[in-house]
């Protein structure tokens, strides 16, 4: 549901008008409970990256942290990246909005279908030397 829906949904079935930053602390709640917070989630990327590469043999990934534990580099390369692929990749970021901030990285190719296939992918902490690495 959207923030809107929800305050049309409180004053047709209630009659109670409620601001629209409430309903944005509520999504958030439901959210957490729903998916967990975002430090539960980072804190399960080691977890992520270990199935990952068990269960698709070829796959690379990778997770470095600061001195603290902080989230500063994730890199993952799916297994299967084939010979048939055009001999063109194309690299590209794009930064992310929002409470993490931060750059993704993608590396894809073109298959033999002439579909997009990605290659890798990378979280960096900004767009630098390191995070490209």
């Amino acid at each position: 549901m959207r923030q809107n829906d929800i305050i049309a949904d409180m004053k047709s079935m209630y009659g109670i008008q409620i601001m629209y930053s409430k309903t944005h602390a509520a999504l958030d709640y439901v959210l957490s409970l729903t998916y967990g917070t975002h430090e539960q989630t980072f804190q399960l990327l080691p977890s992520f990256g270990y199935v990952l590469e068990k269960k698709n043999p070829g796959t690379i990934t990778d997770l470095q942290c600061d001195e603290y534990g902080k989230f500063l580099y994730f890199f993952m390369s799916i297994g299967g990246f084939r010979t048939f692929m055009c001999p063109v990749i194309a690299v590209d970021g794009t930064h992310l909005k929002g409470r993490f901030r931060g750059i993704m990285f993608v590396a894809t190719a073109q298959d033999g279908n002439e579909q997009v296939y990605p290659i890798a992918f990378g979280y960096g902490d900004s767009e630098n030397n390191l995070s490209w690495e």
